[in-house]
């Protein structure tokens, strides 16, 4: 293993899922179906976060469907700049979610969001997308087993 490999196996973050932000989340869910045989969750309201959300497993990865209930969701913004739909984030997750915010603080890293209960009972946060490529990027603690 070179000193790259070595460097990248040692991150305490990994993927968790990606978000797709879409207009409408029962073609959706029909589209990931029909074209992947994929298996989805049941969908959910958030009210906290304005949206409808389902959840798409693959073997490796989930992707996180999400819905805006009005236009003042935050994905709704999204989806008038983008009307198709589109990755909207990437969500890592992170083992000590105190410990990384902390870090990545100290760093002055520019953070969206201090770290907030999510509707599944997992910490997260936002960071912006001016610090990795133009990306959004959701950090939340790992699942809890």
């Amino acid at each position: 293993m070179n000193n790259n490999e070595n460097e990248l196996s040692h991150s305490n973050f990994s993927v968790d899922h990606i978000a797709h932000a879409v207009p409408d989340i029962e073609e959706a869910i029909n589209q990931y179906k029909r074209v992947f045989g994929a298996r989805v969750s049941d969908i959910k309201t958030i009210e906290k976060q304005d949206i409808k959300i389902a959840i798409v497993s693959f073997a490796n990865l989930n992707i996180e469907l999400m819905e805006p209930l009005s236009d003042k969701s935050p994905i709704a913004n999204y989806l008038q700049k983008n009307p198709k739909g589109g990755l909207h984030h990437y969500c890592l997750s992170v083992g000590d979610l105190k410990q990384a915010y902390g870090d990545q603080k100290e760093k002055k890293i520019n953070i969206l969001s201090e770290p907030t209960a999510g509707y599944h009972g997992r910490n997260l946060y936002f960071i912006h997308p001016s610090e990795v490529c133009g990306a959004l990027i959701e950090v939340e603690e790992h699942e809890k087993e």
